[in-house]
């Protein structure tokens, strides 16, 4: 790894942090895009997974008495049931078509929060099919987030319990993505040492982009996580 790649790391490692600490979520879809450039499609993935579970950890433990419990159990099951699936997809795909869907993820993503998608029912089926697409999404792009986010915002969640239920959604699912990833032969050396180098970084993030939401609203609340 060179010197400007290690700053680059850090860098991207710091601005995920700070956006993921203020909404929720939004670290792997800050941080993917860019790191597949750097370190190519696949070992972006990995090296999102295991950031993510740093600042998602910390976050669930400080966020915990706000968990939607109940949801989140489900959401955890389906998406360990969809993660298999997605690490076949991404053995079986080459990079530049992962680059590509990477780039559609993020954009159709961002489209649908921005358009203020809403849910006028939930039940188990639909808590169940969001978490097995998550599933899928995370051991396939790392961006896990976006099924969840939009039915969360869907249902209409406040802001303390849509953050913390992430948090501790992202942090679990992270977990079992990283043991995928490891039995399947995806982390060695250097994603230890891309980890070490992004680790001071997440820190920082989150420290600061948790004072801002502090002094948030649900207003601007809702305008982050659009941004």
């Amino acid at each position: 790894m060179t010197l400007p790649d290690a700053l680059a790391l850090l860098a991207l490692a710091t601005m995920g942090a700070f956006v993921q600490s203020i909404s929720g979520f939004g670290f792997s879809l800050f941080i993917v895009p860019p790191l597949a450039i750097l370190l190519g499609p696949g070992d972006a993935v990995v090296v999102s997974n295991a950031l993510a579970l740093f600042n998602n950890g910390y976050m669930a433990v400080t966020t915990r008495r706000h968990i939607a419990w109940r949801l989140w159990s489900v959401l955890i099951v389906s998406a360990a049931l969809g993660m298999p699936v997605g690490l076949l997809v991404l053995e079986a795909v080459d990079p530049d078509t992962m680059k590509i869907s990477i780039a559609v993820v993020v954009i159709i993503s961002t489209l649908l929060i921005w358009r203020g998608f809403r849910l006028h029912r939930s039940n188990l089926l639909l808590d169940s099919t969001t978490g097995f697409i998550s599933g899928v999404l995370n051991t396939t792009t790392s961006m896990n987030g976006p099924p969840v986010v939009l039915y969360m915002q869907g249902r209409g969640i406040a802001p303390s319990p849509f953050r913390a239920t992430l948090a501790a959604y992202f942090f679990m699912s992270g977990i079992i993505a990283v043991a995928i990833f490891a039995i399947g032969g995806r982390v060695d050396g250097g994603t230890f040492a891309q980890v070490g180098v992004a680790l001071p970084g997440i820190l920082v993030g989150w420290y600061v982009g948790n004072r801002v939401f502090e002094r948030l609203g649900t207003e601007r609340f809702r305008s982050i996580v659009i941004v």
